[in-house]
């Protein structure tokens, strides 16, 4: 939702400023941009129309009260332009990041500020949000291990500390007809189921019913596992219950990788679109070509689905699932500060089957040079979003990423 505030100088008329806001207000419900022009202090606008010239002053004491990206709609009229750019000029040298967003006879700038709500609303979203980190990062996380309160610092959402024996205790608490029904809906709706017993398959759903209750009792919007223990202590896996995480629109990341949860929280904000995480398994800089692969995966972004069991440890459940081709984008947050990203769109061009990768396999061809993953990597995980969203993400990385 925009909250928009307007700037004008007492020189102009009255009669001639409200006329300006009036019009624009009616473009803006005409385009069914959602917004609400504000008239008091009881509210803290995140955009400001400049409706004339001569508002430089007011628009920096306004923006001074505002936190975020200063974005600034401008019009051909009254000299808003040129004081916009004024502003903006100023704001770049105190290093506060902003937009002009001019509206005129044309599409486009009412077009950017309905993304720009969008990106609005994501970002509230992402403020404040509980990512849950049950257990800690897998061991073989050496660059993917940072600051939780660097997250919160540059990206907003809180870091959740729970320990493996509290999701450990919930597993022992699970009563059998719970598990029985999460059970049944992966398998009634699996095209095969391979390796994976009965009991293999009762023990997984223990853990899908348990790990649901300790997101809700920890009130968590997203959480990354610390899945490799239950593989080792318990002999099962949490494939299944990321995946009924994912789809009931929790993120749910795999090995305790923080960035990877955070990247999936990200895209998931601003696109709205439940992701993959998977490894990198080969490319090809020659027809930039990637295989990514994993073996968990929301069943919403298959068109079918083969229980299997987990690939390194041969234990436990996995999924392998097939996928839809088509447009997609991958990203990655990472770096020490957590401030750098990998974002690149591409096409998904085949499934694959191999026996020595993990279980949901997919080859993507990309729009960007492949060769960018050997030569600045952000970690051994990628996070897939159908459509191609870059332009989108690389607008929030720029306006809101502290």
């Amino acid at each position: 939702m925009l909250k928009i505030l307007p700037i004008a100088s007492s020189f102009h008329a009255a009669e001639q400023v409200r006329g300006t806001i009036a019009g624009i207000t009616n473009e803006l419900e005409n385009r069914q941009v959602p917004h609400r022009i504000l008239v008091d202090g009881s509210e803290t606008p995140n955009v400001l129309l400049i409706v004339t010239g001569g508002t430089e002053h007011l628009a920096l004491g306004a923006l001074a009260q505002m936190s975020g990206p200063a974005i600034l709609v401008a019009h051909p009229h009254q000299n808003s332009l040129p004081a916009s750019l004024e502003i903006l000029s100023r704001l770049r040298q105190l290093g506060r990041p902003g937009r002009i967003v001019l509206l005129n006879q044309g599409e486009e700038g009412y077009a950017s500020l309905g993304a720009l709500s969008n990106l609005l609303t994501a970002f509230e979203q992402m403020q404040g949000l509980r990512l849950g980190r049950i257990g800690e990062a897998s061991d073989w996380l050496v660059g993917s291990m940072p600051e939780p309160g660097q997250m919160e610092k540059v990206w907003g959402p809180k870091a959740i500390d729970v320990s493996l024996t509290q999701l450990n205790s919930a597993i022992q608490e699970v009563a059998a007809e719970d598990a029985e029904v999460f059970q049944g809906s992966f398998q009634n709706g699996a095209l095969r189921i391979c390796e994976p017993s009965n009991a293999e398959l009762g023990m997984a759903a223990k853990v899908g019913v348990a790990l649901r209750r300790v997101v809700r009792e920890q009130n968590l919007a997203a959480c990354t596992v610390r899945c490799f223990d239950l593989v080792k202590d318990m002999q099962t896996t949490g494939c299944l219950a990321l995946s009924s995480l994912l789809d009931e629109g929790i993120v749910a990341g795999c090995e305790g990788d923080l960035p990877a949860a955070l990247t999936m929280a990200w895209m998931q904000a601003v696109t709205g679109q439940i992701s993959f995480m998977a490894n990198p398994q080969d490319l090809d800089p020659s027809t930039n070509t990637l295989w990514l692969a994993h073996c968990t995966i929301a069943r919403s972004m298959v068109k079918n689905y083969a229980l299997r069991s987990h690939f390194e440890s041969s234990l436990g459940v996995g999924i392998q699932g097939e996928l839809e081709l088509g447009p997609i984008t991958l990203a990655r947050i990472g770096g020490i500060d957590l401030r750098e990203i990998f974002l690149m769109e591409g096409e998904l061009v085949a499934n694959g089957d191999s026996e020595l990768r993990c279980r949901t396999q997919i080859q993507l061809r990309m729009n960007g040079d492949v060769r960018e993953l050997l030569t600045r990597p952000l970690g051994n995980h990628l996070v897939l979003v159908r459509g191609h969203w870059a332009a989108m993400l690389r607008e929030y990385h720029e306006l809101f990423v502290r």
